[in-house]
């Protein structure tokens, strides 16, 4: 070999190395972002089944607080009519919620 395809061969390699360090950094970085990404969705799924949950509770909870507030207020002759139409109401609110969340 001469002296210039020895410089060309060894200015080539000079040019592939930086490159393939910035590939690795890359790599590195890019991962790194990847696991904070998930962290935080799973995070975030938690977060909202635990939400989740809690509205359930209280929902719960306000429909049989409701059942006694109309057993309170109401003639017992039109308590089960009272108690059909607050039921009607929590059933249809159900399912137009469940119908707006499945849209999007």
């Amino acid at each position: 070999m001469t002296e210039e395809e020895d410089r060309y061969n060894m200015e080539k390699r000079e040019e592939e190395v930086p490159a393939m360090e910035n590939a690795n950094t890359k790599g590195r970085t890019s991962n790194r972002n990847n696991n904070d990404e998930s962290f935080k969705k799973l995070v975030n799924a938690a977060v909202v089944i635990v939400l989740v949950a809690l509205i359930f509770i209280a929902l719960f909870s306000f429909f049989f607080s409701m059942q006694e507030a109309i057993f309170a207020l109401f003639n017992p002759r039109y308590q089960a009519l009272m108690q059909a139409v607050f039921s009607l109401m929590v059933v249809v609110m159900g399912v137009y919620m469940i119908k707006m969340f499945l849209a999007k």
